[in-house]
């Protein structure tokens, strides 16, 4: 059964005390894949749109150390918000799946749709396609293109800051790039791009063109792409420019940081962010990363992917203003909603993709990856579920850390699990799903719409207004202010002339009276009016002083403020600085601790296979002990009956000695009753001398027919040979006085001898003494041969053995005379009870 899900925890970027935010689960959808071979059987049969069964087959086995074992799974049943089988087309998928996340794109919501699986279940054509059938990304491009078509903002009129964010510029600035950027370098002669026909024709195999109606009229609209990708848990950009070393050679690439911005949402810094004005300069910006992109060859896919991929697609909004001819350079109303297509990289086992060195490293990265991206959701989940708040670990990789505002409620999170039908693929289908199910439980708080406030907008356009008229209003006062203070009252502009032009002054008569008195009055109002001038000159230069003053003390002012502001600038450079520093500072150290964490989570991994191994190892000894116990039983029961075979020939052997000696017997008894008959009665006991007179007949087996003779063979000593002798004799050994000594001549003598020594002989002699019964030293030669072992050491085999003894005469005579007299009287005894035995029988 499906699982229920837990209450979701409230995202970090949403207030929880007073409102509770609408919560999403995360959409999981699989796809199953073509089967390789139709006659194969299929692990995975689709019982609905929404479940299916995952069966391992009646004879489902898995190796592990070359040894085979019997699999426990049993028939999974596993639920998804979709399920399509493998005659899905292109476009139903894309319908179901990807075209609400372009209709939330274009409303300024952010989506996260990434494609999840084992290597080889067909991630890669669900993301992008073929030229027949278009996958996810071309029919995405397409369908927003086609609806953002009539609204498009003209080129480089949005421009990034660098920061995540976007600015607006004029449409002048705008047309001085374009022409910088584009029109300029068209101008040197270039081959055709490749990349631009191949999308051409590929797109023109998308025979539906969808369109969403939803689009604002009264806003302009731009779409921008960045194409970046995770490789070794390192992230690269696939747009950038390539550097060139001093002899023109490509450089290696640079790895990029992670940085969050001012709305806590993860982004690459320094990515190019490429703007593109159609569907095909977006698809030719993808074809240009995926000639970058790291792929190699495996033995489950030709074109395996050694790196998670990642593009971005950000759609760029603003406003007009009231009049709808420019935009509103208000950076409040620009909305940058992203659309982010994530083709992850497959999870592979080393030892079925047969992958060392180089694809080993890579595939223990890829599995790290996805291997912390589970544990996030796992840890997101409990949290959720329990209502805790412990940490979850985005940092442990960058493909968590780039995509953690999406799962703190920042955008819609849609993944679609591709599946391998074939029977092989049962035990890797089988961890897929339960990450798949595990995913769904996980909820995501749902993103408001972008709305354009239209009273906000006309509000901020009249105080832009009412500022302009302010400023107007200003300039015209001063300037007429300045007038006013210039003419004083008076004229508009000063006049600076004496007069009208002195008249003819000849006199003719001595008794002319007006001549003089004209010229004396016209001399003095000259008189007057330069007075006049002269005030007026000296107001002029007393304003003029104060005005220069007035300006002379503004510029002081306004330099003191430049010099402040100069000041203030350079310690917030200082302050940037050094905060940039510290960012360097604390990302290499977190560098250094994801690094440590990796070494960590490698070493293990490492132990948690040694202990898999291991346990198959300790299984295996166990089965191995098992046989060998069934294998010392039966043996235990063949020795068992060939001891009891054994024993019964020894007493058949003894019966038929006893039945000898009973012969004899009766062959003596016959003998003496014909001596008791023939003698005419009974005598009496015979002597001992008789008896001994008597003669006996010996039995039949103990008389054995005398056989050619065999020469006793003659074995040579070791002690004789000429080889490279390593005694070894310890501290403790007693030197004997014997006469035969060992005859050999080593060519080293050690107490206690070392590898290096026994390396360097062919022979080796052990030198061992004991105490025998009769408290003689008894000495004994150990004498074997050095032989190398295939793992470069030595190894002595025991071939010969000779002993060095000496005994006391006295004490051997003693022993020798108490066996003879103890052996006459058992054998007095023996002939008594033997005649004791015939008596009896006898009478």
């Amino acid at each position: 059964m499906r699982p229920q899900r837990a209450p979701a925890k409230m995202p970090r970027k949403l207030n929880s005390r007073h409102i509770t935010p609408v919560t999403d689960p995360v959409e999981v959808c699989a796809r199953i894949r073509n089967k390789s071979n139709n006659k194969e059987e299929s692990c995975i049969k689709v019982i609905n749109d929404t479940t299916i069964h995952l069966t391992p087959g009646d004879s489902k086995l898995f190796m592990v150390n070359n040894i085979y074992f019997l699999s426990s799974y049993q028939q999974t049943e596993c639920q998804f918000s979709r399920v399509f089988d493998s005659n899905v087309s292109q476009k139903r998928l894309f319908d179901c799946v990807a075209q609400t996340m372009v209709d939330d794109l274009v409303r300024g919501k952010n989506g996260l749709l990434f494609t999840y699986g084992v290597t080889s279940s067909g991630k890669t054509y669900t993301m992008t396609g073929s030229l027949e059938e278009p996958g996810f990304l071309p029919r995405c491009l397409d369908m927003l293109f086609n609806s953002i078509t009539a609204v498009q903002a003209s080129k480089y009129v949005f421009v990034p800051d660098g920061m995540n964010g976007f600015h607006v510029q004029s449409e002048a600035d705008a047309l001085l790039e374009k022409q910088e950027r584009d029109i300029l370098p068209q101008l040197t002669p270039k081959t055709p791009n490749k990349i631009e026909s191949a999308a051409t024709f590929s797109f023109r195999n998308i025979n539906v063109h969808y369109k969403e109606k939803n689009i604002n009229p009264e806003c302009r609209y731009s779409v921008f792409v960045s194409y970046v990708e995770i490789y070794n848990d390192y992230v690269y950009d696939l747009l950038g420019d390539v550097q060139l070393d001093p002899f023109n050679r490509p450089k290696p690439p640079q790895s990029k940081r992670l940085r969050e911005d001012k709305n806590k949402n993860m982004f690459v810094y320094g990515v190019s962010q490429v703007e593109v004005a159609s569907t095909e300069e977006a698809f030719a910006a993808f074809q240009q990363g995926q000639e970058r992109r790291r792929i190699a060859h495996t033995q489950l896919n030709a074109e395996s992917s050694r790196s998670h991929s990642i593009l971005n697609i950000r759609l760029v909004q603003a406003p007009l203003d009231p009049l709808g001819e420019d935009l509103l350079q208000e950076r409040s109303l620009i909305c940058a909603s992203q659309l982010s297509l994530v083709d992850l990289a497959g999870s592979e086992r080393m030892a079925r993709t047969g992958a060392g060195g180089e694809r080993s490293r890579e595939a223990g990265n890829i599995n790290s990856s996805l291997m912390t991206l589970r544990r996030c959701l796992e840890q997101l989940r409990e949290n959720q579920k329990n209502g805790s708040s412990d940490m979850v670990k985005y940092r442990n990789s960058k493909l968590t850390h780039l995509f953690k505002s999406y799962f703190e409620g920042h955008g819609k999170v849609k993944m679609v699990v591709c599946l391998n039908p074939n029977m092989a693929e049962y035990d890797e289908n089988i961890h897929v799903v339960q990450f798949a199910e595990m995913a769904q439980q996980v909820e995501v708080a749902r993103s408001e719409d972008f709305k354009v406030d239209t009273e906000s907008i006309k509000r901020k356009a009249m105080e832009a207004k009412v500022k302009a008229e302010e400023e107007r209003r200003k300039q015209h006062t001063a300037m007429k202010q300045l007038n006013k203070e210039a003419s004083g009252g008076c004229l508009a502009s000063p006049d600076y002339s004496l007069g009208q032009p002195f008249p003819n002054l000849e006199v003719m008569d001595y008794a002319d009276n007006e001549t003089v008195p004209g010229l004396i009055s016209m001399l003095e109002h000259r008189i007057g009016r330069m007075n006049a001038i002269k005030k007026r000159v000296s107001r002029y230069g007393e304003i003029f002083r104060s005005n220069l003053s007035s300006c002379t003390q503004h510029e002081q002012s306004v330099q003191q403020q430049l010099k402040d502001c100069e000041a203030d600038l350079a310690n917030k450079t200082k302050e940037l600085n050094k905060l940039d520093r510290q960012v360097k500072k604390l990302e290499s150290k977190n560098q250094v601790l994801t690094r440590t964490t990796q070494v960590f989570e490698k070493e293990k991994k490492q132990l948690q296979d040694q202990l898999s191994d291991a346990e198959a190892m300790l299984k295996s000894s166990q089965s191995d002990s098992r046989r060998l116990e069934m294998k010392m039983k039966g043996a235990v029961a063949n020795t068992k009956a060939h001891v009891e075979k054994e024993c019964e020939k020894r007493v058949r052997t003894v019966q038929t000695e006893m039945q000898e000696k009973m012969w004899v017997k009766d062959e003596r008894l016959r003998q003496l009753k014909n001596i008791i008959s023939t003698g005419g009665g009974r005598e009496g006991r015979p002597t001992a001398a008789r008896r001994c007179q008597t003669p006996l007949k010996q039995p039949i087996s103990s008389v054995s027919s005398p056989g050619p003779p065999v020469a006793t063979k003659h074995r040579r000593s070791c002690s004789a040979s000429h080889s490279n002798w390593l005694a070894h004799l310890p501290s403790s050994t007693v030197q004997t006085e014997t006469i035969l000594q060992p005859a050999i001549r080593p060519n080293k003598v050690v107490n206690v001898p070392s590898p290096k020594d026994v390396a360097g002989a062919s022979k080796y002699l052990l030198t061992h003494q004991r105490e025998d019964g009769t408290g003689e030293i008894e000495t004994q030669l150990v004498k074997g041969e050095v032989f190398h072992t295939r793992s470069g050491g030595q190894q002595v085999q025991f071939v010969d053995i000779e002993t060095l003894k000496q005994h006391d005469p006295q004490k051997n005579e003693k022993k020798s005379i108490t066996r003879s007299e103890t052996s006459i009287e058992e054998a007095s005894v023996d002939e008594q009870s033997s005649w004791t035995d015939v008596e009896t029988r006898v009478s």
